[in-house]
């Protein structure tokens, strides 16, 4: 079960890094505040695809 939620996850940061919404605030708010808004941005949109 371990193995399909990590291959879930790695699938979701590759769909997160596909040029659209997502893509473009993390790159706004890594550029202003850095790795942990952007990272926030990233997180946020995971568990939006998870619900």
């Amino acid at each position: 079960m371990s193995e399909v939620f990590m291959l879930a996850l790695w699938i979701g940061l590759l769909f997160n890094a596909a040029p659209g919404a997502v893509f473009s605030e993390s790159l706004r708010r890594g550029v202003r505040g850095g790795f942990g808004p952007a990272f926030a941005v990233q997180v946020g949109s995971l568990a939006g695809d998870a619900v």
